[in-house]
C-alpha cells in the first residue's frame, strides 16, 4: 500500500460517492500528493468497484490511517487529515446548494436526503460509529412510551460550564466564534476546535432572515439536523421564533423543528448562538394524548390542549398560521412573568429571569402543531443545579441541562454508561457485595441505587427509563398531582385566551 495508492482510491470513491466531478481529478490529485509528499501518482490498477458501493469510508479511512500512521502522525493529526481528505472531495458548497436546490423542486425530502447522504459519505456524520449507540423504546402501564438512548459519540457537558459561555467577556477575536457559526465551513480545526473541512451547509431564508442547514454529527436519531442563525446572536424565546419555527415546517413538512431554551440549566449546550434541532422523527411528545382542550374565546381557528405527558406541554394546533402565532405569543409573554409560589415558581429574581418555553413544531396535512414546554431554570438550597431539573439522586445517570429532545422524551445518555455498567455487571457476577463493588470501582460510589436494581433482577434498560421518567417528573413545572393540576388551571385561566 501507498499513499499514492490511497489517494487514487480516494478519487474513484469521491467520484462515487459524493459528486467529485471527473475534469477535476487531475487538480485534486496533485493537490493531495503534494500535501503528503507523495509526488507520483499511482499507475498500479485500482479495484473500482470496492470505493465506489460502500455507503460509508471506513474501509478507504482504515487504509488512509495506516499510511498515516507510518508516515508518524499522531491520532489528533490523523483525524484533521481524514477531514481534510474528504472535505476536498466534497463539491464546494456554492454546488452543494446548488444540487439541494434542485433536489428540492423535486421534492423537499429529497433535497435533505440528499444532503443526509452526503454527510454520511464524507463522514461528517460518522455512520459505523452511530450505529453502535444504545437505542430502545420504554414502555410503562399507564404512562407515555419514552425513547432511551447511550450517545457514544456526544461528549458529557457541564451546565456551568454552559451558562459561563453567555457571560464570555469581549477579548481577543475568536474564529470561528463558536462551534455553530457559518465560518466553520472548511475550518481546519486549530486549538482543538474539530476540523470542518467535511461540512457543507444549505441556506435558506426563512421569515426575511437568512439561515442555514447542517447535520448534526451525532444524529440523536433519524435525520437530525441542525438550522444555524446567518448571526451570532444569543437565543431567544419570542413570536420571532415560533415564526420561524413554522415557516420551516412550511418548508420541510416532513420534518419537526424546536427551540432550545433560552436559558441555561433548561436550555441547550450553546446558548450563545441562534439555532434550532429537527428532524425525521416523531418524538414521544408528538405520539402522546391530550388530557385537557381549553376553551378559547379570542382565538377561533385554534385549538389549545394540555399533553398526557411527564412534564407540563401545551399543544396549539391550527390551519391559521398568524391567529396561532398570537395565541402562542400571548401563553409566552404570560408565562415568562407568572408567579405561582404554591409551586415553587417564581419569574424573575435578584438572579435575573427564570420562567421560559421549549417550543416544538410540526406540520401535518396543512395543519401546524405548536407544542409549548413550560420551564423555570430556578436553583434554591434544596436543588443548587436547579428545582425543575435532574435532582441529585439521578445524577450519575444524567446531569446535564434537559433540551428540547429529552423534554420531549427522547433521552441522551452519555457513552460512560457502557462502561459503567460493565463494571457493576462484573461485580455482580464474582459475587461481590454493594460496598466491595463500588470499593473496587470509586467512580460507582454514586451508583448504589442502580447496583441494588440490578441486584434485584431490574434489567439495566429498565433502570435507565425509571431515572429518565423520574427526570421529567422533576422537569415539570405543574406535576402531575391535583395540586400541580390546579396550579396549571389557574395559569391558563390568568389570560383570558
Amino acid at each position: 500500500m501507498s499513499l499514492s495508492k490511497v489517494i487514487k482510491e480516494a478519487l474513484v470513491y469521491g467520484q462515487a460517492k459524493l459528486g467529485t466531478e471527473k475534469e477535476d481529478a487531475a487538480f485534486l490529485e496533485n493537490l493531495l500528493l503534494q500535501r503528503y509528499n507523495a509526488f507520483l501518482p499511482y499507475e498500479g490498477e485500482i479495484d473500482e468497484a470496492a470505493y465506489s458501493t460502500p455507503k460509508t469510508p471506513d474501509a478507504l479511512l482504515g487504509e488512509f490511517r495506516q499510511e498515516l500512521m507510518a508516515l508518524g502522525k499522531n491520532p489528533e493529526e490523523i483525524e484533521d487529515e481524514c477531514a481534510f481528505l474528504l472535505g476536498i472531495l466534497t463539491p464546494l458548497p456554492s454546488r452543494v446548494t446548488e444540487t439541494f436546490s434542485t433536489y428540492y423542486d423535486r421534492s423537499p425530502a429529497l433535497a435533505t436526503d440528499y444532503l443526509y447522504r452526503q454527510g454520511i459519505a464524507n463522514n461528517y456524520i460518522p455512520l459505523t460509529k452511530i450505529q453502535k449507540n444504545v437505542a430502545y423504546v420504554a414502555s410503562f402501564p399507564s404512562s407515555p412510551s419514552l425513547e432511551i438512548t447511550i450517545n457514544l459519540a456526544k461528549p458529557e457537558k457541564n451546565n456551568k460550564d454552559i451558562a459561563k459561555l453567555l457571560q464570555a467577556p469581549k477579548g481577543e477575536r475568536k474564529y470561528p466564534l463558536c462551534a455553530l457559526c457559518k465560518e466553520n465551513v472548511g475550518y481546519p480545526g486549530i486549538g482543538g476546535h474539530a476540523p470542518r473541512e467535511n461540512l457543507r451547509i444549505v441556506p435558506l431564508h426563512l421569515e426575511g432572515e437568512k439561515w442555514y442547514l447542517q447535520y448534526s454529527p451525532y444524529q440523536y436519531y433519524a435525520q437530525h439536523c441542525i438550522l444555524i442563525d446567518d448571526k451570532h446572536e444569543k437565543m431567544e424565546i419570542s413570536r420571532r421564533i415560533f415564526a420561524l419555527l413554522l415557516s420551516f415546517v412550511d418548508l420541510f413538512p416532513h420534518f419537526f423543528i424546536g427551540s432550545n431554551c433560552d436559558l441555561p440549566i433548561v436550555g441547550g449546550s450553546i446558548l450563545n448562538h441562534e439555532h434550532f434541532q429537527g428532524g425525521f422523527h416523531r418524538l414521544p411528545l408528538f405520539r402522546s394524548l391530550p388530557k385537557q382542550e381549553i376553551p378559547l374565546k379570542h382565538y377561533p381557528s385554534c385549538r389549545l390542549e394540555t399533553m398526557d405527558f411527564y412534564d407540563t406541554a401545551l399543544r396549539l394546533t391550527s390551519r391559521n398560521k398568524e391567529e396561532l402565532l398570537d395565541l402562542a405569543e400571548k401563553i409566552r409573554a404570560a408565562w415568562c412573568c407568572y408567579e405561582d409560589p404554591e409551586n415553587q415558581i417564581i419569574a424573575h429574581d435578584e438572579n435575573g429571569r427564570h420562567n421560559t418555553i421549549t417550543p416544538l413544531a410540526e406540520k401535518k396535512e396543512g395543519t401546524y402543531h405548536l407544542y409549548l414546554i413550560l420551564r423555570n431554570n430556578r436553583c434554591d438550597e434544596t436543588y443548587p443545579e436547579g428545582i425543575f431539573h435532574a435532582h441529585p439522586e439521578f445524577f450519575h445517570i444524567k446531569k446535564e441541562g434537559i433540551g428540547l429532545i429529552e423534554a420531549a422524551g427522547r433521552f441522551i445518555l452519555p457513552a460512560r454508561l457502557v462502561r459503567q455498567q460493565k463494571l457493576i455487571q462484573d461485580g455482580l457476577r464474582q459475587g461481590l457485595s454493594d460496598e466491595e463493588i463500588i470499593e473496587a470501582n470509586p467512580e460507582l460510589s454514586s451508583f448504589l441505587p442502580m447496583i441494588k436494581a440490578l441486584r434485584g433482577g431490574m434489567s439495566p434498560e429498565d433502570y435507565y427509563a425509571e431515572v429518565c421518567r423520574g427526570i421529567l417528573f422533576n422537569v415539570a413545572v405543574y406535576k402531575n398531582t391535583p395540586e400541580g393540576e390546579k396550579g396549571l388551571e389557574k395559569f391558563l385561566q390568568s389570560m383570558d385566551l
